[in-house]
């Protein structure tokens, strides 16, 4: 049940991300992770 929970509290993330944010946050999210996984690759 958590999961379900965990689940649809991202699904609404997401949407209202993208309905009022034109995804703002997700991109910043994406930037943020990919910086951090080069970093730790060592990829430049």
């Amino acid at each position: 049940m958590r999961y379900v929970i965990v689940i649809a509290a991202v699904t609404f993330f997401l949407i209202w991300d993208g309905l009022y944010n034109q995804g703002r946050y997700l991109d910043t999210a994406v930037r943020g992770v990919t910086h951090v996984v080069r970093s730790v690759t060592g990829e430049s």
